[in-house]
């Protein structure tokens, strides 16, 4: 059960809060505006009906400020600008402190993707079996320094900073800094909109819909120069423009964290958690002091690829045209050429080994005696194209219709039919494959007499697939433990990278009847997830009820339904309770291996959350 006293802090901010001055919104100062918010979020999780479990007091405070510099060609109302008409400068802070990390709650996770393979035991029997104490998967388990770390972890200061110009002669806008992008049409999960990646250490991607939270939070600002240049007319399309993006090297994938951390990936670092991690395993048995303690080519695994930070060696770029046809249908058409960040939902690889040959068997040695573990983090080139459109029918259903869709090209993926030096346990080579993804949705505003008598009920729904071009058709682990000559023959066997064995989870034929399984999570040629939501208005707006679900028939229904309700206690004041649950509606035998981040990578985590909000 929950500690009575772990809430001490939560509603020591709350106090704090309610009794805050009452102020303006937005101070302004002639082109001066300055604005920005308090803001405690509270989770409680409860894995079942008797288990509480305090798992965040993230304290958040921003400062946002606007400086419109420049105006109708003047600086200050007094010095004329040549070729500049206005100019603006904005400039975001973020603090943030989660006190968790210096209360260390004593919960315990109650669910580890791998499941019962550990000699047909879950992670917790293992370690028990094997001595060891279970406090690494508690967050006191964590060093003083990792903890003073992640407990500030989101603080930027600035978190965005741009200058935005607008020219005098010619239709060209320019923004430069450490900026945001945002592009497309979905909402909830991600195509169009890959400038920036995810920061998935927080609360994964709960934190949304809006407008009680949204993406702005977890995307990672990056420094970028970008421009719109208008069009006009064009041939028949209305309010035409051209707009691109260049990150000239500031560029990182998507945050991913891990077991303890209370929102991570439902396991521990597979490279370095003493259980089953390569690095303490007998791969690096030869390595200094018997392991491992980095990646080759100083990579890390969701952080730093085999790349420098400057334009030569980590640009990225897009570039989309925008358009509206003479019956009313808005479209864009896109191209980017950038590193594939990992936050779409895509099962790809993100690590990638030596290729098997005698001569990188010999390196493999020479790196383990280095303590170096022979395999790199890797985020390769992907060329994506893809288009977007909405059209609002009027006249017949009174809705608007969106739509949604790109085609990435060379994704890496697991391919256990490619060989690496790490081969038992066996790290799978990559193989490179393209995928078509997409998204339909509608919007509408629906007059619902019997939950609300005097304005509309807001309703949203979204269909999301994944296609997988050329999706191999084979048995995973059977392949794995075919020979060498076998697998040249097969040619190609993808598998998810949730599932990987280790020297504790051995993928042989003999330790999968043991009850030690692994490569269960497998590349399927379809993904699809749907999603639906519906929000309104009561007491002229000062309570907003919300409640959706997202569904995903492919894998046993996973599911997470939830509800949020905003009160706007005043206008500088507003307190929001929401509950999600991750649930499976067909029979779950084992582990569901989904990366939407539904109830197959956040099983057991159901939760509560209370968030204070105060502008000022």
């Amino acid at each position: 059960m929950m500690d009575r006293r772990r809430l001490a802090v939560p509603l020591l901010v709350a106090a704090s809060l309610l009794v805050a001055r009452p102020g303006a919104a937005t101070l302004r100062f002639g082109p001066l505006q300055i604005s920005g918010n308090l803001q405690s979020q509270n989770l409680i999780r409860h894995p079942d009906a008797d288990t509480f479990q305090f798992i965040q007091n993230r304290n958040v405070a921003r400062l946002q400020l606007t400086y419109d510099f420049l105006q109708g060609g003047k600086a200050m109302d007094k010095y004329s600008i040549p070729f500049i008409r206005d100019a603006k400068l904005f400039v975001l802070m973020r603090g943030v402190y989660d006190s968790v990390y210096d209360t260390t709650p004593g919960f315990l996770p109650t669910h580890e993707i791998h499941g019962h393979a550990y000699g047909g035991q879950n992670i917790f029997g293992n370690m028990r079996t094997r001595g060891l104490s279970t406090d690494i998967l508690r967050l006191r388990g964590i060093s003083r320094d990792q903890r003073d770390n992640y407990k500030f972890k989101g603080s930027e200061l600035p978190r965005e900073m741009y200058l935005d110009f607008r020219f005098r002669d010619v239709p060209l806008n320019i923004r430069a800094g450490r900026q945001q992008i945002v592009w497309g049409e979905t909402d909830n999960f991600r195509m169009l909109d890959r400038a920036n990646s995810l920061d998935l250490t927080w609360h994964f991607q709960q934190e949304i819909p809006a407008p009680a939270f949204g993406w702005d939070e977890i995307r990672q600002p990056f420094w970028m120069i970008k421009a719109l240049y208008e069009l006009g007319d064009v041939w028949k399309f209305s309010q035409s423009f051209i707009e691109g993006y260049w990150n000239p090297g500031d560029w990182r994938p998507a945050r991913q964290a891990f077991l303890p951390r209370p929102w991570g990936l439902p396991f521990m670092n597979p490279l370095s958690n003493p259980v089953d991690g390569v690095f303490f395993q007998g791969v690096c048995g030869t390595g200094p002091n018997g392991q491992c303690n980095r990646l080759m080519n100083d990579t890390s695994l969701f952080g730093q690829g085999d790349w420098k930070r400057n334009p030569w060696d980590n640009s990225q770029f897009g570039v989309r045209y925008h358009g509206i046809t003479p019956f009313g249908f808005e479209f864009t058409l896109n191209y980017f050429y950038q590193r594939f960040g990992g936050d779409d939902g895509t099962n790809y690889a993100p690590l990638k080994g030596l290729v098997n040959n005698p001569a990188n068997q010999a390196l493999r040695v020479n790196l383990i005696n280095q303590g170096i573990f022979p395999a790199e983090a890797y985020n390769p080139y992907v060329h994506t194209v893809g288009a977007s459109g909405n059209y609002s029918d009027d006249t017949y259903t009174g809705t608007v219709f969106r739509f949604e869709t790109i085609y990435d090209m060379g994704i890496p993926f697991f391919d256990v039919a490619k060989e690496t030096v790490i081969d038992v346990p066996a790290l799978p080579g990559i193989t490179k494959k393209d995928m078509w993804k997409g998204m339909v949705g509608f919007d509408r505003q629906t007059w619902i007499r019997w939950i609300n008598k005097k304005t509309t009920v807001f309703l949203t729904g979204q269909f999301f697939w994944h296609y997988l071009i050329d999706n191999p058709d084979c048995n995973a682990p059977t392949v794995a433990n075919a020979s060498s000559a076998r697998k040249a023959e097969i040619g190609s066997c993808l598998v998810g990278g949730l599932d990987l064995p280790s020297n504790s989870r051995l993928g042989t034929a003999s330790a999968a009847q043991s009850g030690s399984p692994s490569f269960r999570d497998k590349i399927r040629d379809w993904e699809t997830l749907i999603t639906f939501a519906a929000f309104t208005f009561y007491k002229g707006g000062s309570i907003i009820p919300t409640v959706g679900i997202a569904v995903d028939p492919v894998n046993n229904f996973s599911m997470e339904p939830f509800w949020s309700l905003d009160y706007v206690v005043r206008d500088d004041f507003v307190v929001n309770v929401a509950q999600r649950y991750f649930l499976t509606a067909g029979s779950r035998n084992g582990p569901v291996f989904e990366t939407w981040g539904l109830a197959g990578l956040n099983a057991g985590r159901s939760e509560t959350s209370i968030r204070l909000t105060y502008q000022y």
